[in-house]
């Protein structure tokens, strides 16, 4: 069903902060911001053939580990070649998502998000591979 792993969201207090690490570390550029309702301001970078999402959430609170060890982990993305028919199979199995019909961000990404109680209180979408973006970030080649 899934075929990749698209990237992983990390809700963070810092945007630009969580920016700057990731790029100095691996070499990253941001391929797209914005704001999504809700829940905060969104960065998505680029890295060789990975994606991060970073999140500034709404709420400042949200954005800190349980632990103080670091960035906690939001949701975790997978591709999958077929989203409408991945729904419909997994609607048919008694799976619930969080909105009636996938939708498009601004990246431009069509995606559903599984009902986190169908998945082990799981945050995970799912995103429509034709959809995806692979690039390498401005100034990488």
């Amino acid at each position: 069903m899934f075929s990749d792993i698209h990237h992983v969201s990390y809700l963070v207090p810092d945007l630009d902060a969580a920016i700057a690490v990731y790029g100095r570390v691996f070499g990253a550029g941001v391929t797209g911001r914005g704001v999504v309702g809700g829940l905060g301001e969104v960065a998505f970078l680029q890295a060789g053939g990975v994606e991060v999402e970073f999140i500034r959430p709404d709420d400042p609170a949200a954005a800190l580990a349980g632990d103080g060890g670091g960035w906690p982990v939001h949701h975790v993305a997978y591709a999958v070649d077929d989203l409408d028919g991945v729904v419909a199979e997994h609607r048919a199995r008694g799976f619930r998502f969080l909105s009636d019909a996938p939708f498009t961000n601004f990246m431009g990404y069509k995606l559903i998000y599984f009902d986190p109680a169908d998945t082990g209180g799981c945050r995970i979408h799912l995103t429509d591979a034709a959809t995806l973006r692979r690039e390498s970030p401005p100034g990488r080649g």
